[in-house]
């Protein structure tokens, strides 16, 4: 023991001299750019080495408990870090760049300001480019490349622009062109002349399409899908799209299509392709599970067997549940809780769990490497909220050709054979027929035959989370006697949705979408009558998580209410009748929040609709409905978790109120007002609204 004590009262000096040497770590608690313009704050700071703590780490009314990321202050890394934004400056053309920091010290912290003057940029007074003569005009060229007389000479758009002219000769059959750049700056007065040099050596077309790595699908399927043949220009376009289209496919974990010459044959006009692949699984299990406010618990689970016949073609079992907890027979009372609490007032006949069975066949080349074709046949039982159930057998048969303008055109024809289950007031109140008897002619199993075109324009980004573009869809539908429906399933339907997306920033994103809707039926002779009837199921509905927020569920258009008696008012029955005319415009601003690692966003909306059962009036004001909300997301794997919360600052809507009387429903007041709700309405759910 005193050896230890003197050991240590020898080593305590040493102890303490190290201790006075090390100075403590600093924690970043803030890092900003001050008089940036040309570069955003994201940019700057990810091309630095110093970051800033998580938001927990700094935020002053939390970080004393000590949670999130924290990220310490480096001097060494700092004084690079301003050598490394006056690089990026000048490389973006700004030459003249100067860069000043400021230091506030903290006990233990930092917090740290780079003050940036950026001081005019070098711009492009003269672009010129040689050698591509009678292979692409140069004004075409000039106006795709990203850099433009006038612009900032930044050197990344530079290289970028050689990449464009590049891709665009070789485009026109010349697999081998090289485009060689040169500028000349003149810091005196800040401009520069930039040139390209196309080198595009010798036109050549396909003599031969090597494929390689297939097993059980024939060679002879994947070149009869590829863009490019034998006897072809060569296009680097054409083996882009030829990898895109093997990819959709579906068989192939992995594809390469190239040229299987890396240089130039001695001024050979041919060239060879290969296609190098992969085959995935051709037996695939797929299940999951979720959970929504008007689904409640809902699962899912398919099997899909590639290469049926060979050829490509694909056969898929899918089978899909909802309405699990709260709909019979697999009802275990949720309906009456907060979780399926959306359900509560859904009458029992309707009450049902949803299902979908299907199975389809797909015929990948169908003619050509464009068209697709489809056969399914499916069984369904389907509820809308408060408005009607449908229980049906499809057969269902689809060609999908792929146009020019890589706009995917359908045209489809679908048998079922079902009925639709709604509130009989539905049928009293729009056409006047109250006694059961005649109801029930209306919901029985009918035959429904419709002939559909449809087609999608889809420009965004992301099908999970879009940040820019935008999506264009168009649905007609259109049912007849000589198409095989019956009298009571005759219609004509359209639908037009038009969704833009605006990044603003990293983050920030402002979206908005337009869709307008209409139907029209024939008219139809009886119980003495003229009527023009549309089935429920075809009718359109608003109001819900996707729709105008401010309502729940299919709540926003016209509704009936049913009493058993004039007393029992507390028990009124609310069902949405749907309407013939659909107007939808929804605007919505989605910014970053602090935490959860950069996963949690906020959202602002404002959501205008209009359902109304369209007569002699072709537009009526009195109806729109305008509701404000806002909400939260978190990213997720499978898209963003999305709790919304609408507000609607309008009367309940009044509508017809029937009384019960036996087999009969008699008017009791044909304008009733039910008493004011509510204001907020609550929505979770997965994926944008839009």
């Amino acid at each position: 023991m005193l050896l230890l004590a003197a050991a240590l009262a020898a080593a305590s000096p040493r102890l303490l001299t190290a201790q006075a040497v090390q100075p403590p770590r600093l924690v970043v608690r803030g890092l900003h750019f001050v008089g940036n313009h040309a570069l955003d704050n994201y940019t700057l700071a990810m091309s630095i080495a110093t970051t800033s703590s998580g938001y927990l780490a700094r935020a002053g009314w939390i970080r004393w408990l000590g949670l999130g990321e924290k990220k310490y202050f480096d001097g060494t890394e700092f004084r690079r870090d301003v050598l490394r934004v006056m690089l990026l400056y000048r490389i973006s053309g700004y030459l003249r760049v100067q860069v000043d920091t400021l230091v506030r010290r903290s006990p233990g912290a930092v917090d740290i300001t780079f003050r940036i003057t950026e001081g005019p940029p070098v711009r492009v007074r003269a672009i010129a480019i040689t050698g591509a003569e009678g292979i692409f005009p140069a004004r075409e060229l000039l106006r795709d490349i990203p850099i433009a007389v006038g612009d900032p000479f930044n050197r990344i758009r530079f290289g970028w622009a050689a990449d464009t002219i590049q891709a665009a000769v070789r485009d026109r059959g010349y697999p081998f062109a090289q485009v060689y750049r040169s500028y000349d700056v003149n810091e005196d007065s800040l401009s520069a002349r930039i040139g390209f040099d196309v080198q595009p050596g010798v036109r050549a077309r396909v003599d031969s399409v090597i494929v390689e790595g297939t097993d059980a699908i024939a060679p002879s399927v994947v070149r009869r899908m590829i863009s490019i043949h034998r006897g072809d220009w060569y296009s680097q376009r054409a083996l882009y799209q030829s990898q895109r289209d093997l990819y959709g496919l579906g068989v192939f974990g992995y594809v390469n299509v190239g040229l299987a010459d890396s240089t130039p044959r001695d001024q050979d006009s041919s060239v060879a392709i290969r296609v190098q692949v992969a085959e995935a699984r051709l037996h695939r299990v797929r299940a999951g599970a979720g959970f929504g406010t008007v689904d409640c618990f809902r699962a899912l689970a398919s099997w899909s067997a590639s290469n049926v016949l060979g050829g490509g073609r694909e056969l898929d079992l899918t089978a899909q549940v909802s309405k699990l907890g709260a709909g019979a027979p697999l009802s275990a009372g949720l309906q009456n809780s907060w979780l399926c609490g959306a359900l509560r007032d859904e009458p029992p006949d309707r009450l049902k769990v949803n299902y979908n069975l299907t199975a389809s066949f797909q015929e990948p080349f169908l003619f050509s490497r464009r068209m697709r074709g489809s056969v399914s046949l499916s069984a369904e039982q389907h509820s809308e909220i408060q408005a009607y159930l449908r229980r049906a057998v499809t057969a269902n048969v689809a060609v999908t050709r792929q146009t020019p303008w890589n706009i995917p055109v359908t045209v489809s024809y679908a048998v079922s054979k079902g009925f639709t289950l709604a509130e009989p007031a539905t049928f009293c109140a729009y056409l006047n027929v109250c006694d059961s008897t005649d109801v029930a002619r209306f919901q029985q199993r009918q035959t429904e035959a419709v002939l559909g075109l449809s087609f999608v324009r889809d420009r965004s980004n992301s099908l999970v989370d879009p940040t820019r573009g935008s999506r264009l869809s168009v649905d007609a539908r259109y049912a007849a006697g000589f198409l095989g429906s019956d009298q009571l399933n005759q219609f004509a339907r359209g639908t037009v949705d038009l969704t833009s997306y605006h990044q603003l920033g990293r983050r920030t994103v402002f979206a908005w979408r337009v869709e307008g809707g209409a139907l029209v039926a024939p008219q139809l002779g009886f119980a003495g009558q003229s009527v023009r009837f549309v089935p429920p199921s075809e009718r359109f509905y608003a109001g819900g998580p996707n729709s105008v927020r401010g309502f729940g569920q299919n709540q926003m258009g016209p509704v009936v209410r049913v009493v058993q008696d004039t007393t029992a008012t507390a028990d009124t029955l609310t069902s949405a009748t749907g309407g013939n005319s659909l107007l939808l415009a929804n605007a919505e601003l989605r910014f970053p929040l602090p935490g959860f690692a950069g996963r949690l966003s906020g959202a602002v909306f404002v959501d205008v609709g209009q359902l109304i059962q369209r007569g002699d009036t072709l537009l009526d004001l009195s109806s729109v409905r305008v509701t404000p909300g806002a909400g939260i997301r978190i990213a997720t794997p499978l898209g963003p978790l999305r709790f919304d919360i609408g507000y609607d600052g309008y009367a309940p809507r009044t509508g017809p109120l029937y009384v019960r009387q036996g087999q009969q429903l008699v008017l009791a007041d044909s304008s009733y007002a039910p008493k004011r709700g509510a204001h907020l309405q609550f929505h979770f759910a997965i994926g944008q609204a839009f």
